[in-house]
C-alpha cells in the first residue's frame, strides 16, 4: 500500500528531507554570517566609496556563480544520472575542463572589473584571485552533491566560513581591514575550502585534465547550458540589475547605501541559493527515477522552509531596525532610507522565495529552455523599471524595479512550471499504460 501523508514512511522521509536541509544550510549559513560580518567590518572601516566598490565587485562575483550554476553546475546532476559510465565520465570529464579554463578568463576579465571601478592594482589581483578560485570551489560544491557526497560540500562551506570568520576578525582587531585585505583573506578561505573535496576531484580537476575532452562539451552546451546560461543572464538582469545601473549612473557611493539596506535580507539569499544547490540534485535523482510526485513533495517541502526563513528574516529586520539600528549601520546612513530599502528588499525576496522551488524543478528535469524564455520578458522589464526609477526618482527605488521584474518573473514560471508538471504527468500515465 502507498505511504499517505501522514504515514511513518511519509513522516520519516520529510524528516530525512529536514535533515538534509540542516546539513545544506549549515555551511552556507556561517558562510553568510562571516561574510556579513565582513561587510558590516568594512561598511565601519572604509569611506563610502570604496564600500560600494567591494559591494560591486561582490554583486559580479556572486553574478559569476550563477552563471557557473549555468554552465557546468546545472548539468552536472542529469550527467551523473547516465546509465552508460564511459559516456558519463566523458560528459563530466569535459565539464571539469571547460570549468578549469573558464575560472582563469575569469580572473581576467574580474581584474579588468577591478581597474574600472578605479581599485588599485593590488586589490584588483586579489580580488581576481578569489573571484576564479571561489568559482572552482562553486563548482566543486555542485560536484559533490552530483556525486552524493553531500557531506563535502558541507566540510567545504565550514572551512571557508571558519577561515574567513577567523581572518576578518583577525584585520578587525588590528586595525588593518581595508578592501585589500578583505580580498587576501577571502581568497585564502577559498582556496582552502577546496581541500575537503578530497584527492579524486582535485585530481580530475587539475591533474588529469585532456584538451582532447573539451569538444564533448559542446553537446552538453547545445542540449543543456546554452538555455541555462541565457537563463541566468536574464534572471541576472532581473535581479541586480540595479547594482550596475546605479554604479554606471550615479557611480559607487550612491550604490553603498542600497547595498547596506541589502544586507538585512542576506539570509533570504543564503538559503534560496543554498536550499537550489541540494534541492536540484535531489530532484534531478527523483525525475531521473521517474519518480514525479515524491519531486513534487520536495518542492513543497522547499517552498516551506523559504517561507520560514523569510519570515524570520522579516522579523529579525524589524527588530533590528526599531531597537538598534546604529548597531549594525554607521551614521552617516539614513535610517529612513536603509528603513525603506529594506523593506522593498523583503518584497523582493518573497517573491524570489515563491519563485525558487518551481524554478528548481524545472531545472532538475531539463526545461532550461522554457526558463530561458520566461526570464526574457522579466529582464525586460526589470531593466527598464530601474533606469526609469534611478533617473527620476534616485537609487534607492531602483529596488522597486526589481521587484516588479521579480513579479513578471514569478508569474512566468509558475505559469511554465504548470504546463510542465502536466507535460509530466501525461507522459508517465502514457508509459504505465503500455507496460
Amino acid at each position: 500500500m502507498a505511504a499517505t501523508a501522514s504515514s511513518p514512511a511519509a513522516s520519516g522521509g520529510r524528516a530525512r528531507a529536514l535533515i538534509g536541509y540542516g546539513m545544506a544550510m549549515a555551511g552556507p549559513i556561517g558562510s553568510a554570517a562571516a561574510q556579513f560580518l565582513l561587510s558590516l567590518l568594512l561598511l565601519r572601516s572604509v569611506e563610502t566609496a570604496a564600500f560600494g566598490r567591494f559591494s560591486f565587485l561582490l554583486v559580479a562575483s556572486q553574478f559569476s556563480w550563477g552563471i557557473w550554476s549555468a554552465l557546468f553546475g546545472a548539468p552536472l546532476p542529469l550527467l551523473f544520472n547516465l546509465t552508460d559510465t564511459i559516456a558519463r565520465d566523458r560528459a563530466v570529464d569535459s565539464v571539469t575542463i571547460a570549468n578549469l579554463i573558464g575560472a582563469i578568463g575569469a580572473f581576467l576579465l574580474f581584474l579588468a572589473l577591478g581597474l574600472a571601478t578605479h581599485e588599485s592594482w593590488s586589490t584588483s589581483l586579489l580580488f581576481a584571485a578569489f573571484a576564479a578560485v571561489a568559482l572552482l570551489r562553486w563548482f566543486g560544491r555542485t560536484y559533490a552533491y552530483a556525486a552524493s557526497r553531500q557531506v563535502r560540500t558541507m566540510v567545504s562551506d565550514t572551512v571557508y566560513a571558519g577561515l574567513l570568520l577567523a581572518g576578518t576578525i583577525g584585520a578587525w582587531a588590528l586595525g588593518v581591514l581595508t578592501v585589500q585585505v578583505a580580498s587576501a583573506v577571502m581568497l585564502v578561505a577559498a582556496a582552502a575550502g577546496l581541500l575537503p573535496f578530497g584527492r579524486e576531484f582535485l585530481r580530475r580537476q587539475f591533474v588529469d585534465l585532456h584538451l582532447t575532452d573539451l569538444p564533448a562539451y559542446r553537446g552538453i552546451w547545445r542540449q543543456h547550458a546554452g538555455w541555462s546560461l541565457i537563463g541566468v543572464v536574464t534572471t541576472e538582469a532581473t535581479a541586480n540589475s540595479h547594482a550596475y545601473l546605479v554604479t554606471l549612473l550615479r557611480g559607487p557611493s550612491a550604490f553603498a547605501p542600497v547595498a547596506a539596506s541589502a544586507l538585512l535580507i542576506r539570509p533570504v539569499m543564503v538559503a534560496i541559493n543554498a536550499l537550489a544547490d541540494f534541492e536540484r540534485a535531489r530532484m534531478a535523482r527523483q525525475l531521473g527515477a521517474g519518480a514525479l510526485e515524491p519531486a513534487l513533495a520536495s518542492r513543497r517541502l522547499f517552498l516551506a522552509a523559504l517561507m520560514a526563513i523569510w519570515l524570520v528574516t522579516g522579523i529579525a529586520s524589524l527588530v533590528l531596525l526599531t531597537a538598534a539600528p546604529r548597531l549594525v549601520f554607521p551614521p552617516q546612513y539614513s535610517l529612513t532610507f536603509l528603513a525603506t530599502g529594506a523593506t522593498l528588499w523583503l518584497a523582493v525576496g518573497l517573491i524570489r522565495s515563491l519563485r525558487a522551488p518551481q524554478n528548481v524543478m524545472l531545472q532538475a528535469g531539463g526545461g532550461f529552455r522554457p526558463l530561458a524564455i520566461a526570464s526574457l520578458w522579466s529582464a525586460g522589464v526589470s531593466v527598464v523599471g530601474v533606469a526609469i526609477m534611478v533617473m527620476t526618482v534616485g537609487p534607492l527605488w531602483s529596488i522597486a524595479g526589481v521587484a516588479l521584474g521579480e513579479a513578471v518573473f514569478a508569474l512566468a514560471v509558475w505559469r511554465t512550471s504548470r504546463r510542465w508538471v502536466r507535460a509530466a504527468r501525461a507522459q508517465h500515465h502514457a508509459t504505465v499504460a503500455t507496460v
